[in-house]
């Protein structure tokens, strides 16, 4: 009785390490398998001139998210075909697109160096909130009128170029003349206000910022984005626009 026990044992012990080691064998597999979709799916993108910043896969099998700058995809694992939309959890009624959009901007807009931007600071500082910013759109300054009010509230400004024009422009050289003026801030709020500021050319981030609204999407201004990542596009006085931010601060 004592040996058929010890066999037994012998048994469910052999059996157990195949398990694991089958198991192990299909976990690696199942890496390896992914591995090479993204590699594929990478290749093919690149031979069409866009680079991906990360590719996973999603709860579709099959179907990979591919996120480049702040703008997400996906493709097939072939790589052969590209969808361009929102993903929607029927069940939860959770935009997993827009989650993943939130937090793609959340990073980059997090990784931003403070000294390439325009910011004003609040002294009690509840939030801080970044403006992509067209110096000649009629909303930009309506909103950076109530820049007092925003900054009493708790709310720091943080300005990013957007020359609606594009580069070379009007709107663009008044955004190159207000980052290399000796006072950004008084420069960019005279400039809001209609008023006349020296012309001047410098090394300045304004080409920069206009590139990186286009691969986030940016179409118009202003374009506000929450700590979360959350984009918010158009103007909010600023006590709608401190409940909003609250909102956004509590999910």
């Amino acid at each position: 009785m004592r040996m058929n026990k010890a066999i037994v044992c012998w048994i469910l012990l052999w059996l157990s390490v195949g398990l694991y080691a089958a198991s192990a064998e299909n976990t690696d597999a199942q890496t390896k398998s992914k591995s090479d979709d993204a590699s594929q799916i990478k290749a093919r993108l690149t031979a069409a001139g866009l680079v991906p910043d990360k590719i996973s896969v999603t709860v579709i099998p099959g179907v990979y998210e591919v996120v480049y700058g702040a703008s997400i995809i996906y493709m097939s694992q072939d790589g052969r075909y590209l969808i361009k939309g929102e993903m929607i959890d029927m069940l939860s009624g959770t935009n997993l697109t827009k989650t993943a959009l939130n937090s793609s901007r959340q990073s980059v807009i997090k990784n931003l160096p403070e000294d390439s931007m325009v910011i004003y600071p609040a002294k009690n500082e509840k939030h801080v909130l970044t403006v992509f910013t067209d110096i000649n759109c009629g909303y930009c300054r309506k909103l950076h009128s109530g820049m007092d009010r925003m900054n009493q509230l708790g709310i720091t400004v943080r300005y990013l170029f957007y020359p609606r024009t594009g580069l070379n422009t009007p709107s663009y050289e008044k955004a190159v003349s207000v980052w290399c003026s000796d006072d950004r801030n008084k420069a960019l709020t005279l400039a809001k206000q209609g008023r006349p500021i020296p012309h001047k050319t410098c090394d300045n981030p304004v080409s920069k910022h206009f590139q990186l609204g286009n691969e986030m999407g940016i179409r118009g201004t202003p374009a506000l984005i929450f700590a979360d990542g959350t984009l918010l596009p158009g103007y909010l006085p600023p006590e709608e626009l401190l409940k909003a931010l609250d909102r956004s601060h509590e999910w």
